[in-house]
């Protein structure tokens, strides 16, 4: 009997209950929907699905995730397969970068490489060819890049270089380069850091043609040829040759090897030397006519 009434008491207050509950709205948690278009900053997710759009895409085959340039008046291109563009629909490479015309005052950059600073100067944005080989042992590669903060460890400028390791090397080497101090060009493994030069070259140059700008007239010395020009009688020269053994104006063994030559200079002090020998030998050539003049005469008498 005691069953029965508590069954009679708390069956109505049940069913009370459960009408309540149906009655009542569930609360759902309204989260709000992030376009592709112009994506919020938000910590979490921290990943978002690949979003199409869903009127007339460029390309059904193209991923698209928070990227506005993928719209049909967008200027770029980027496929699942085949080539990708920036700033063309039509690229005529895996990455083709185009951009609207420059002008003397500005740069047209299309391409930017930086990293941050370092003291110790190994700030080198850089671009590599590579073989592909995953073997250090058999890796080869060449390096287009520079140094754009400098050294200042070393104390070396920046520079743009090209580089190359071969493979079985631990490490590449520096074949070209350009520094920032005066733009001296370097070519192999040769001390630049040297005022009054522009190009250093290792072991040398072959070239078919060679042109020379002499700066100042006065290297030239065509004014040996003007009357006031003195020149050395052949006993002054003699003496001078027996003293320093070489001749004036032309540079010692010892200091070509310390100092090298002026290509322009040394070819004026030979033509300088030319022009005394071809006027010493002139007058040479009237003494031995004055000579065979008298001796004719001697014979007459």
């Amino acid at each position: 009997m005691n069953r029965k009434r508590i069954l009679l008491v708390v069956a109505p207050l049940l069913s009370v209950f459960i009408v309540n509950a149906q009655l009542t709205p569930q609360i759902t948690q309204k989260y709000k929907v992030w376009t592709a278009k112009k994506p919020a900053v938000i910590s979490k997710p921290k990943w978002s699905p690949a979003i199409v759009p869903t009127t007339h895409p460029v390309n059904a085959q193209v991923v698209y995730q928070y990227i506005d340039t993928t719209f049909p008046n967008s200027e770029n291109q980027f496929p699942i397969n085949g080539n990708a563009g920036i700033g063309t629909k039509a690229p005529q490479a895996p990455l083709e970068i185009k951009k609207g015309v420059g002008n003397v005052s500005h740069k047209n950059i299309l391409l930017q490489l930086s990293n941050i600073w370092a003291e110790s100067g190994q700030n080198e944005p850089t671009l590599m060819f590579s073989n592909g080989d995953l073997d250090a042992k058999n890796t080869s590669y060449w390096t287009v890049g520079a140094r754009v903060s400098g050294d200042n460890k070393l104390k070396t400028p920046q520079t743009f270089k090209v580089c190359f390791k071969a493979p079985g090397e631990d490490q590449d080497k520096e074949y070209f380069s350009i520094n920032s101090y005066q733009g001296k060009v370097k070519i192999g493994n040769i001390n630049e850091l040297v005022d009054g030069y522009k190009l250093f070259v290792e072991e040398g140059i072959l070239s078919e043609k060679v042109k020379v700008a002499v700066k100042n007239s006065e290297d030239w010395y065509d004014n040996v040829f003007n009357n006031s020009y003195k020149r050395m009688s052949l006993a002054e020269l003699d003496n001078f040759i027996k003293q320093n053994r070489h001749l004036p104006d032309v540079p010692t063994t010892a200091t070509v090897m310390k100092e090298g030559i002026d290509l322009g200079k040394m070819n004026g002090i030979l033509l300088k030397k030319l022009e005394e020998l071809t006027l010493d030998v002139i007058d040479l050539k009237k003494e031995l006519d004055a000579t065979k003049k008298q001796l004719e005469d001697l014979k007459k008498k």
